[in-house]
């Protein structure tokens, strides 16, 4: 199965498949970006935002990226300064929405989803349905789908959906990158959505029931077969 470069730029980011790594806490070799600002009043709100949002227990490592990725595409620094600003508050209301956090990775996740216009009220839910388990990965595909066209009422009742059945983490990924695909070949974004994810919630409940499986637990064989 081949994944889109959209998706595989993301899960860099937020730790895809469970393997995806968050922002590491700030370290004085971070402010090294600062240097390339020439405006001195941008990098001392920048250091203010980021010292802020540390003594609140957020992932600075987040937003010292946000302002490297500003950087890189020569942003204009007010730009950048608010973009980050920007960032540390959805992480900020991501926080509230999705606690108890359980890692800076997860917490990206939540702000991600904000930002495509997931409001909190979806991530509460999603905590409340999977309290002891990290989001990561279904927020994160969420976040994608959502942003690649899906609509969000059918992308969030999905997702939904997929976490009161019991979907796992490899399933979020790969309905991800299938629903991916389907667009990238044509199909309609809520459409594939709709197909793909009955398709992994069919999987879930035939292994609930354990169709296709004999009482004594041996794989049946279709007809005619020996």
């Amino acid at each position: 199965m081949i994944i889109p470069s959209t998706f595989r730029a993301r899960a860099a980011r937020v730790a895809l498949v469970a393997l995806w790594f968050g922002a590491a806490p700030l370290r004085a070799q971070d402010a090294s970006p600062f240097d390339a600002i020439a405006d001195d009043a941008t990098k001392a709100a920048l250091r203010s935002i980021i010292a802020d949002a540390a003594a609140r227990g957020l992932p600075t490592g987040a937003l010292v990226t946000k302002v490297r990725e500003g950087i890189a595409k020569h942003a204009a620094p007010e730009r950048i300064r608010s973009a980050t600003a920007l960032l540390a508050d959805r992480l900020a209301v991501a926080n509230t929405a999705i606690a108890p956090t359980r890692s800076s990775d997860e917490l990206t996740a939540a702000a991600d989803a904000l930002q495509v216009g997931i409001p909190a009220s979806t991530l509460r839910d999603m905590r409340q349905l999977w309290p002891q388990r990290p989001l990561t990965v279904p927020l994160g595909v969420l976040s994608e789908l959502v942003a690649s066209g899906v609509s969000k009422p059918i992308a969030t009742r999905r997702v939904r959906d997929l976490l009161m059945k019991g979907a796992n983490t490899t399933q979020f990924a790969l309905l991800g990158t299938s629903v991916q695909s389907d667009i990238a070949a044509g199909l309609a974004p809520d459409a594939s959505m709709e197909l793909r994810s009955k398709g992994v919630l069919s999987l879930i409940e035939q292994r609930s029931t354990g169709a296709g499986v004999t009482s004594e637990g041996s794989p049946t064989r279709p007809p005619g077969k020996r």
